[in-house]
This record gives structure tokens, sequence and C-alpha cells, in this order.
């Protein structure tokens, strides 16, 4: 047990060796660093660099830090975090839209809305935060089906209302569509009356951390409406990632 710790903390050492976002060390530096033989340190590197921590500087025999430091930023980053990045930018969206902002992310086999900015209108759409749904009849759900790592399931799809996709082919049809587009719709298909576009929200490794949405009646957002609404969404969600990279980097910075 003893030989598991000190490897594993040698491990984390190697990792704070590296100084700044293009430092560059090679075996021999490290192993000075942390005073351990030359052959230790290369097993080490080579642990961490198939692990994707570490990886190899172009055109030398150097390591520097690999892509999943920066996945561990994001994701120490959480839930708290990702919300007051967006906040702001769905404020925005809310006074220029007038609609209701939802920001969402996967919880196992459903959407789960993890903040909301209402809009100035009386009749809005409820208080959607903490509430789940399932993927295939929302906007929000069909993104994160789209573009992130949600599981469909197999069988035939619950019919919430006429307008529900209910057969899984159609929902796999539904999106391709979505992907070659970049946003969803959600015409209701939840519930009846109830419309929205939701886009997905990147982050610096182009994965796709949660889905913002515009909702509202349908008198006031109509299909036909519905593409104009979606680009102010699409803006939106993309200003959201861009601080979320701003974030990563200044992450692997400190």
């Amino acid at each position: 047990m003893g030989n598991n710790f000190q490897a594993a903390d040698r491990a984390l050492q190697m990792l704070e060796s590296f100084d700044g976002e293009d430092g560059e060390l090679g075996v021999s530096e490290l192993a000075g660093l942390l005073r351990i033989h030359r052959s230790t340190a290369s097993r080490l590197a080579a642990t961490l660099e198939r692990r994707g921590f570490l990886e190899r500087a172009p055109g030398t025999k150097a390591f520097r830090l690999g892509p999943a430091v920066g996945r561990l930023g994001l994701r120490s980053l959480g839930a708290r975090d990702l919300v007051t990045a967006a906040r702001p930018v769905m404020e925005q969206l809310a006074d220029r839209t007038g609609e209701t902002i939802n920001l969402a992310v996967v919880d196992g086999l459903e959407v789960v809305n993890i903040a909301q900015v209402d809009g100035r209108h009386i009749v809005g759409v409820g208080t959607w935060t903490g509430q789940r749904t399932p993927f295939h009849p929302a906007a929000n759900g069909k993104v994160l089906a789209a573009f992130g790592t949600a599981r469909i399931p197999a069988g035939p799809l619950r019919a919430y209302t006429r307008q529900t996709i209910t057969r899984p082919r159609a929902f796999r049809e539904e999106l391709e569509r979505v992907r070659r587009q970049g946003w969803a719709s959600n015409v209701g298909e939840l519930e009846d009356g109830l419309h929205a576009v939701a886009a997905p929200v990147f982050d610096a490794f182009d994965r796709c951390r949660a889905a913002l949405s515009i909702s509202g009646p349908s008198y006031r957002m109509p299909a036909r409406g519905l593409a104009a609404q979606a680009r102010a969404c699409a803006d939106a969600a993309r200003e959201i990632g861009r601080i979320l990279g701003r974030a990563a980097r200044g992450e692997r910075r400190a």
C-alpha cells in the first residue's frame, strides 16, 4: 500500500513540476526535480502520457501537460461555476427575446435544468430549475442527445402530446437534422402550446457541456419564427462557450 501512495504522490509532483501553459520538461529534468532515478521518472511519465495527463512536445522528446489536465480543470468548475459563467449571457438573452431562458445538462437518462432567467412577460412557462425531462420531447434534450453523450433508449418513446416523436428511428433522424443545423426545436412536443429552441454550449475541448434554451407560449413563439430565435440562442451559447474557454485557460495557468 505504501508503494502505491508513493507512486501516486510522485505522479502528482511530476504534474506540478510543469510551470506555465507552455512548459516542457525532459525525463532527466523530471528525475532531477523529483530526486528520483531516471528510469522511475520515465515510467511515471509514460503512465501519465497513456492517461492523457502528459503529452510529447512536437519535434522533441520532452513532455508537456496533456489535455486530461484541462478536462479536470473544467470539471472542477462544476455546475455552480457553469451557471455563474452563463447567467450574465442568459440575462442578456432574456432581455433581447422577452422569453424564458434555461440552462440544462445531462443527468443519467434525463435532462435536468440547472438555471433559469425569466423573461419580461407576465405569462411565462413557470419555474423549471431542478425539473427533469426525457431527451426526446424537449429542445434542450435533443441538443444534448445530438451533441453530447446522452444514451437514447432503444424502445418506443413516450408520447406527451400528439406532436411528440415516439419512434426511435424518427428520433434518430431528428437528431441528424439537429446536428446539421446546429440547434433544436420543440413545437408542442412536451406540452401543448409550449414552444422552445435550444443550442449546444461547447467548452474549450469541443465537448457539449450544456444546452441553452428559449421557451415560451406558441402565440408568442410561432413555429415560423423559431429559426430567428434559434440564431439568437446559438449566438448566446457560443458566448458562454467562450467564457468557459477563458476559465479553462485560467485554470491551467494558475
